[in-house]
């Protein structure tokens, strides 16, 4: 089912990519280990590696112009949980609420992320900005900023610059245009109306700018090594011989891009420099290059984290669990300027606009303002000969020297007298993911709006609909392209489709990682082609990519569904926690309650267990009648401070209701309170007692809350009333509506007639089923 031969990599470890796998240090190069932590002691040595073993820590930073109440409970309806992070005052962790699938839900389907309220930002990246804006404070006080971000793309700091500091306009650069037409689109949804976006050399900047800006950013592109974890083949780069002068050329363009932010920083102001490395030549040393330009280091707070002697911060992964990062500051002494240097300005004319006249621009802000419920932000109406309307920044000079190389002269207002989509992006309001992705992609969005609206997508089918609209606009899927349509045959249990995306993947030269192979297997796995995720997985190992924890989650799963424990439990000591849970799953069904514990035990000793794995492990002590085991659970998992959810309590009144312990199971009931998964449950513990009145007075209950019956909780109240009520009493009182009746379902048509008894007999029950909620149940 594979074609190989269509998958063209180079048998060497470095193409891997994907998560590192827990408990396997990297192997960090010689090289590397010489150069870059030769500080280190051997025990903080063995942390770091340790450390960058581990998988990456999901973050995101809340927007402060975009976020709405009640966010994180918004947030956690998605499944998506947070802590604070140590490093920024915006900065969340992000705990995704795990439960037995790999597929964890993605930030980038939500409506919050869509709607700009949060940025998925690791958490090391949001440190040159508070750096940043706890010097500005200091330096600048409540001065309204001009801000050159020399590196932008895709617009992680620019759009957190936008959202922290004070600023009236922010010149965001990047080179390639298609990045820059994507930066230009995420700084919209972030509703940033201030910003100019540059497509140019990044090091000639300086020249056309000198002494512009108060602030320059430079997040400079660089080896990468902090993120290991995310990405292992950035040691590898150390082993190639290459290495040296592939680093030396990245010396040059970094001492470039500085010394370009520094001629463009007027006197008086800030620069930050940055990097995702870890190594000297790249960080220190090019600061030391920088301060024998006149460059004085701001000493930065070491209240993030310690800083070095030099007043530095360099983030350590295994400092805080984290990405490794690098930042430095820098304040330009303050020097005369001759006003006679300064650059005059054209008038608009001249420039090719026309400013509007104020009744025009009253009526426009009276428009914006019906039909967006927003105001216009401070500037220059103006209109250009195609009868467009921008709004310039009053920043008319510098403007000036920049328009040549924007992509627009500022934000559009008007196209075609129709209010713009770049306008609408920003104004934002109540809309819906679709509304959302569309102003995305319309604003230059490109290939990240398609990946957006790829990732939104609820189904296989739409998901391969959305991947054929980016195609037809001439956009060139990547490999993430490429995953996340595998990702949604995965959920979809469409191994046939996802091989079929695959084998195009390889057709036309997009290689083939860790992610890729991993969710084909995850695919095949829970189609339940054993054979073929087997495969798979060889052909993986065979081309030099080493598999990574969630790769043996799938491939353990297609084990375990084939009903091949012996040969699942031989991948015990590959898994992470849900492959962990999935394994103590498979024991629970057998009852199996030592094997059970001591998988909880072996993933004890590098994890932590979650909810679902101890709520697996309680559902074992029920399978085996050990009610006591099963409480003792209950009390291990609050220990940990983990919160019981609805499944929890499910699964102990379920354990309690086969030994008709019914007291205590009317206590857990109670605990947890009635919802549609307890109620069926207690209603089953009440039919095996054989108690039809007080089951049926369950589901009058959950029916008098609005709760709207499923098939399960149908069918337990089904049984309990055909084993409570004797023959005469089953008589039939409604009809059916065969149209909505799931096949899948069926039951005897004793039970069909025992609930048609309870229906005709209660009147919530009765008017339920007429409107066709039950009646789905009966099939066959």
């Amino acid at each position: 089912m594979l074609r190989v031969a269509m998958v063209d990599v180079p048998h060497v470890a470095h193409q891997a990519t994907g998560r590192a796998r827990m408990r396997r240090a990297p192997k960090a190069p010689r090289r590397f280990l010489a150069n870059v932590c030769a500080g280190l002691g051997g025990c903080e040595l063995r942390r770091l590696l340790r450390s960058c073993g581990r998988p990456p820590r999901s973050a995101l930073r809340v927007s402060r112009r975009r976020a709405r109440p009640q966010l994180g409970r918004r947030l956690a309806r998605e499944g998506f949980h947070l802590s604070p992070s140590p490093l920024s005052a915006d900065g969340f962790f992000i705990n995704v609420q795990e439960t037995l699938s790999c597929q964890a839900p993605l930030l980038g389907h939500s409506l919050m992320h869509h709607s700009g309220e949060v940025y998925g930002q690791e958490a090391t990246s949001t440190l040159p900005i508070e750096s940043l804006r706890a010097v500005a404070e200091q330096t600048f006080g409540d001065q309204p900023l001009c801000v050159l971000d020399l590196c932008a793309a895709p617009g992680s700091k620019a759009s957190q610059v936008a959202s922290q500091l004070h600023i009236d306009l922010l010149v965001a650069n990047e080179p390639q245009k298609t990045r820059a037409a994507l930066l230009q689109a995420n700084l919209l949804r972030a509703g940033v109306s201030e910003a100019l976006i540059l497509s140019m050399d990044g090091t000639r900047i300086g020249a056309i700018m000198p002494n512009a800006f108060d602030v320059v950013l430079v997040d400079a592109p660089c080896s990468g090594e902090g993120n290991i974890r995310k990405d292992p083949s950035a040691w590898d780069r150390w082993a190639h011989n290459d290495h040296p002068q592939q680093l030396q050329s990245r010396l040059n363009l970094q001492k470039d891009l500085m010394s370009s932010g520094w001629q463009a920083l007027r006197p008086g102001g800030l620069l930050v420099y940055s990097t995702c490395t870890l190594n000297h030549e790249e960080n220190e040393r090019q600061c030391c290059q920088l301060q024998e330009q006149g460059a004085q280091v701001v000493r930065l707070d070491e209240q993030l984290v310690p800083s070095t002697p030099e007043g530095f911060l360099r983030v350590w992964p295994h400092w805080l669990d984290v990405e490794g990062f690098f930042v430095a500051c820098f304040y330009k002494e303050t020097t005369h300027v001759d006003p006679a240097a300064q650059m005059d300005c054209l008038s608009l004319g001249k420039m090719g606009f026309r400013r509007l006249k104020t009744s025009e621009v009253a009526g426009l802000q009276e428009r914006v303002l019906q039909e967006l419920h927003f105001s216009l932000p401070p500037g220059i109406p103006v209109m250009d000969k195609e009868e467009d309307v921008f709004l310039l920044t009053k920043r008319l000079p510098l403007l000036q020297k920049l328009l040549p190389h924007t992509l627009l002269p500022g934000i559009r207002l008007l196209s075609k007298q129709q209010i713009s989509k770049e306008l609408r992006l920003v104004a934002g309001g109540n809309l819906s993911s679709e509304e959302w992705l569309d102003l995305y992609k319309s604003a230059g969005g490109g290939l990240g709006a398609s990946s957006l609206s790829l990732k939104s997508a609820v189904d296989a089918p739409t998901a391969w609909k959305a991947f054929q609209e980016m195609k037809q606009q001439r956009l060139e899927p990547d490999i993430v392209s490429y995953n996340t349509l595998l990702n949604a045959f995965a959920k979809d249990s469409d191994g046939a489709g996802a091989q079929e995306v695959f084998n195009e993947m390889t057709d036309v030269s997009v290689t083939p990682g860790v992610v890729s192979f991993s969710v084909l297997i995850e695919a095949h796995a829970r189609a339940g082609h054993r054979k073929a995720a087997e495969q798979a997985f060889r052909i993986m190992q065979e081309l030099g990519l080493q598999p990574n924890e969630v790769t043996y989650t799938a491939l353990l799963r297609a084990r375990l569904l084939s009903g091949d424990l012996l040969g699942a439990e031989d991948l015990q000591n590959e898994l992470n926690v849900v492959g962990y849970t999935l394994l103590i799953d498979a024991y629970a069904r057998v009852g199996n309650v030592e094997k059970a514990e001591a998988a909880v035990d072996a993933l004890s000793m590098n994890a932590a267990p979650n909810l679902a794995t101890y709520t697996a492990l309680m559902k074992a002590y029920s399978r085996a009648h050990q009610l006591q085991g099963a409480e003792a659970v209950m009390s291990r998992m609050k220990a940990q401070g983990l919160e019981p959810n609805s499944i929890t309590y499910v699964t102990l009144i379920a354990a309690h209701g086969k030994a008709k312990s019914l007291q205590r199971a009317e206590e857990l009931y109670k605990e947890q309170g009635p919802n549609l998964a307890s109620a069926t449950a207690m209603i089953g513990a009440y039919g095996r007692a054989k108690d039809a009145e007080r089951a049926q007075g369950v589901f009058d209950e959950l029916c008098a809350q609005t709760v709207r019956p499923d098939a399960i909780c149908c069918r337990q109240l089904s049984q309990a009333l055909t084993g409570a009520r004797p023959q005469s009493e089953r008589k039939v009182y409604c009809k059916l509506q065969p149209s909505v009746l799931l096949s899948r379902e069926r039951i005897c048509n004793a039970s069909r007639n025992a609930f048609e008894a309870s229906i005709a007999s209660h009147g919530r029950a009765r008017q339920f089923c007429a409107e066709g909620c039950c009646s789905g149940f009966f099939a066959g």
